[in-house]
């Protein structure tokens, strides 16, 4: 199934990899702080 994915393929598109896994940080890192931001805006609704 995963022929291709050899050491060889990953070290020539190395920087394709490095990069979707930053790509996939952000996203990552993101939602948290969007939820944050929501919660703040409820609690000062309640107020």
């Amino acid at each position: 199934m995963f022929d291709w994915l050899t050491l060889e393929w990953l070290m020539a598109n190395l920087e394709w990899v490095v990069l979707g896994m930053f790509v996939s940080l952000g996203i990552l890192l993101f939602f948290p702080v969007l939820l944050t931001l929501e919660f703040r805006k409820l609690g000062k609704k309640e107020k």
